[in-house]
């Protein structure tokens, strides 16, 4: 017994290091693979990596600023042994509600977020209500359900979410309102089929069906606007971009193809970069030539194959992960 409460006290405490070290946001691919051969490694790191987790789902609400610097510096400071880190982590939840409002993304919360893709891979989910959400490549996503709220955070990538209609598998939350959130503002679903995308700068909402109404962080007051079916607009903190027809196949992705029209080959080929792992990238003296067709995502060698047939073009590069289209 005194071995295996030995085992399992130096497993935390390895636990609380790697928690620390993939909330840096400096944590690497070869990091993440490295954490993945420790937790796999022995049932006590198992049973550890348990309990951070427990802590993380206290964390769900701490705000960026006062979470991750307290994680960040406590992996800093040598001086500061790993048991530090869970008292850390454990102060920052109970600090969060008091800032809760000022939430960023970070590396932390895409990394620990419930709900994760990695890139080119695309999930469905179904929530307590019965509400369809499907993550697109690269994607991360919170889910708060309660019955006076249904709250999706979209951290990273994009979604494409069906809510429910009627009454949900949990029927106490099926009627509260429902919203996503991003670090520009927040869209309030209308009974709706729609998109939202996170790019770094700006939010994309399209709607499929019905409508959604979007509040921009920074507005004060006002009561948002409603954009409709076949619509579909940018927006930041600071407000919302003009609203225009939407690209008929701007949910093509969940199908796994990439429908383009009349496109610029340099903006088809940073979409297919998205799903893709490495660098992808065109040549700015063939960006300009227009394309359509249907691309598919799961195989997107293929895709260049596709685009290297129709254009005057090539496609060159060292590796796998190094590739550029270039002339002919």
């Amino acid at each position: 017994m005194k071995a295996a409460s030995s085992a399992d006290a130096r497993a935390l405490e390895a636990a609380a290091g790697w928690y620390a070290r993939l909330c840096s946001g400096t944590a690497t691919a070869e990091d993440r693979r490295a954490w993945r051969a420790w937790h796999d490694r022995t049932p006590e790191n198992q049973r550890a990596w348990q309990r951070i987790e427990a802590v993380r789902t206290s964390l769900q609400r701490v705000p960026a600023a006062v979470a991750v610097p307290t994680l960040a510096a406590a992996a800093r400071r040598r001086s500061i042994g790993r048991r530090t880190v869970l008292k850390s982590l454990l102060l920052a939840a109970a600090a969060g509600p008091l800032a809760y409002a000022s939430w960023r993304t970070t590396p932390w919360q895409t990394w620990m977020a419930d709900h994760r893709t990695a890139t080119g891979e695309r999930r469905r989910v179904m929530l307590a209500d019965g509400t369809s959400m499907t993550l697109n490549t690269a994607t991360a996503v919170d889910v708060a359900y309660s019955s006076a709220l249904r709250l999706v955070r979209l951290h990273a990538g994009e979604i494409l979410v069906d809510t429910a209609k009627g009454a949900g598998r949990d029927e106490r939350i099926a009627a509260a309102p429902f919203f996503v959130e991003t670090a520009h503002g927040s869209i309030q679903a209308l009974g709706t089929r729609f998109t939202v995308r996170a790019d770094g700068a700006a939010t994309r909402v399209t709607v499929l069906d019905d409508a959604v109404k979007i509040r921009p962080a920074g507005a004060l007051g006002g009561d948002g606007v409603v954009l409709r079916a076949g619509r579909q607009l940018a927006f930041t903190a600071d407000g919302t971009g003009p609203a225009r027809d939407a690209d008929a196949a701007a949910a093509s992705w969940e199908q796994g193809s990439l429908v383009a029209v009349d496109w610029r080959l340099g903006d088809l080929v940073a979409e297919l970069a998205r799903y893709r792992a490495g660098r992808l990238a065109c040549d700015p003296a063939v960006a300009d030539l227009s394309v359509s067709g249907a691309f598919p995502l799961d195989d997107t060698d293929r895709a260049l194959a596709v685009i290297a047939k129709s254009l005057p073009v090539r496609i060159a590069g060292a590796s796998r992960y190094w590739v550029t289209v270039v002339p002919r």
